[in-house]
This record gives structure tokens, sequence and C-alpha cells, in this order.
């Protein structure tokens, strides 16, 4: 039987994202070295997302819902990305379209329905625009990429130093210091892509609506004349 694929906003993901069973798998390729990312996401860059899924079924052990997001994460003609009609047809419209997220969320569940063995994962999600669209809404990313890696360290030292010495402030007052919440630290490496992907540039579109079977077959239509 097909696996649904469903998608997530930011503010959804946002509020699950330190659940210990959720993985975040950021398929972008070059850009992630350059343009931050989701604090402790895994890296699979798109162009070789296939070749490593063994890889990455291993490093998700213990993990049963994953949230796959490129920069976008949107499918094109501004109309739905992922939807739970056909599995293969879904597959050929997001891959067709060259659209990273949805087709690698969609590589995955075809390579899991291939085996028979869903590998403990149940929930594949995409996340609603994306990228972009986390980091424009203000959430938090990490900019550890963007460090040289001897700075890391020193970077996530520095809030616990603060919490320290404010607490130590505080108890001179007898007051109770509490810790604010943080972003969580910095990846301890910096994250690069493979190998440079040719997908296209993504595109945009206003909201994001599970296709229904009607839907799905009037866009296949229209490709089909466009050829």
């Amino acid at each position: 039987m097909a696996r649904s694929i469903t998608y997530i906003t930011g503010s959804q993901l946002l509020s699950l994202k330190r659940r210990p069973n959720v993985a975040i798998v950021d398929v972008r390729d070059d850009e992630r070295s350059y343009d931050a990312h989701i604090g402790g996401s895994l890296h699979y860059a798109s162009d070789t997302f296939y070749e490593k899924i063994p890889n990455l079924i291993q490093a998700v052990r213990g993990k049963d819902t994953l949230v796959f997001h490129c920069a976008l994460s949107q499918n094109a003609r501004g109309k739905a990305g992922v939807y739970k009609v056909g599995y293969k047809d879904s597959y050929k419209f997001a891959h067709r379209h060259k659209v990273r997220g949805p087709t690698c969320a969609l590589r995955l569940a075809d390579y899991l329905a291939d085996m028979k063995d869903d590998a403990g994962i149940k929930n594949i999600m995409v996340l609603e625009r994306g990228f972009n669209g986390w980091e424009s809404s203000g959430k938090p990313v990490c900019l550890a990429c963007l460090l040289p890696l001897f700075l890391i360290p020193i970077v996530n030292l520095i809030p616990v130093l603060f919490d320290m010495i404010m607490a130590r402030v505080y108890g001179l007052f007898g007051w109770e210091y509490r810790k604010p919440e943080r972003v969580p630290p910095s990846c301890p490496y910096k994250p690069a892509a493979n190998k440079i992907s040719q997908v296209g540039v993504e595109p945009e579109t206003s909201k994001i609506q599970p296709l229904s079977k009607e839907s799905h077959d009037g866009v296949e239509a229209d490709n089909a004349k466009s050829d």
C-alpha cells in the first residue's frame, strides 16, 4: 500500500522538533554550506539522496517521524505538492518538476515500500515553504556552517558562561535564575553538500493543500498537452 506524504507548517515543526522521535532531513545541496540550516537537521543532498537512503535509515533509528525540506519544498504551478492519490503518479509529478523536498520524501517512501519494512518510520512529512519560509518567519536557524570550525566550541560556550554568571548574580539577591529557552547548540561540524545539483528553480505557491484525484488528473492532462 502506498504511503501518504503530508505537509507540516513551520509552527507545527517548531513545537515538535525537540521530541526524540522526530528527525529533520535537509536535502538542499551546496546552499546549505553558506545559507545556514535548521539546528539539529541531518544533511542528505538531493543529488545523491537515493544512494544514501540506507545511511539515512541507520541515522534515524529510533525515530518514527521524518520531516523533509529543501529551499521551498513546494510543487509547481501553484498547485499542491504531495498528495494522497496514487503514489507512483505523485512521485512522477514531484520528480518531473525537480522539487527536491517532496521528491526525496517520496523516494524514501518508495524505498521502504520495496523493502516491505518501514524501519520504524511511521510518518514522512514535508516542511511547508521549506527552509526559506522557516527562516523568513523568524524561526531559529543554526549559523555554525558560516563560522570557522575553531569558533564553534566558543560560540556554544558563551550561553553556558552567561547562565553561570547570571545564576550567581541572582543568588546574591536571593533570587532564582531561570535559564531562558534557546536554540540548540550549534552543530559541531561544518555541513557541506556532496555535489552541486542541477535541479532548477523551485516555484513559489501561495498555499499548500492536498490535491484531490480530480485536480491531480487535471494537472497531468495539462502536462501532457504542454509536451
